[in-house]
């Protein structure tokens, strides 16, 4: 039977119960304290298995996106752990062995995280797509209006399609998600 609790990160309310597996879905940059959150992730998940989605920062700079809003590179670094880090603190933290999985983007993505629009970046020109991204939420006004900006006038004038317009043919794209899960140790 699947039961699915919704609890704080840091203090599950799984005292004496466990689960068999954990999901973090794009959540875990947003643990103050990522060590004491992979403690109680382990705590309660014992010997099931984690699974993080995650982004791997080392790939923001080759994203085209940056061009139009340079800080993006900075806030990347600075919210998300590197995969290496990440995948040592979980083996560390938790014992047991990790292996990672690259989630290539499909052209057609439904779900507004950070690089929906790779291949469609007139996305990034709605407002509500924008809103459902925390990364434009950390934006200086001034950035914002400028990258906007920017980027409207190359996809009116082609300059985008020029640069970028290689990607409208592709059906998938890297863009650095992660899939990181643990394995039992042999």
């Amino acid at each position: 039977m699947f039961k699915a609790l919704r609890s704080k990160a840091l203090n599950l309310i799984l005292i004496h119960l466990y689960a068999e597996s954990s999901v973090i879905m794009l959540a875990f940059h947003h643990f103050q304290n990522y060590r004491q959150a992979l403690q109680e992730i382990s705590r309660v998940t014992k010997n099931g298995q984690v699974i993080l989605f995650t982004y791997d920062p080392a790939m923001i700079s080759n994203f085209w996106l940056t061009q139009y809003f340079p800080s993006f590179i900075a806030d990347v670094n600075l919210t998300f752990l590197s995969v290496a880090k990440l995948s040592s603190e979980i083996e560390s933290i938790m014992g047991k062995t990790v292996s990672i999985y690259p989630f290539l983007l499909p052209n057609d993505l439904l779900d507004s995280f950070a690089a929906v629009g790779w291949s469609r970046p007139e996305l990034y020109l709605d407002n509500t797509i924008r809103n459902g991204i925390s990364s434009f939420s950390k934006l200086s006004e001034n950035e914002l209006e400028h990258g906007i900006s920017r980027l409207s006038e190359d996809l009116k004038v082609g300059a985008w399609d020029r640069n970028y317009g290689y990607l409208r043919e592709q059906t998938l794209y890297d863009a650095g998600y992660r899939f990181i899960y643990t394995i039992d140790k042999y």
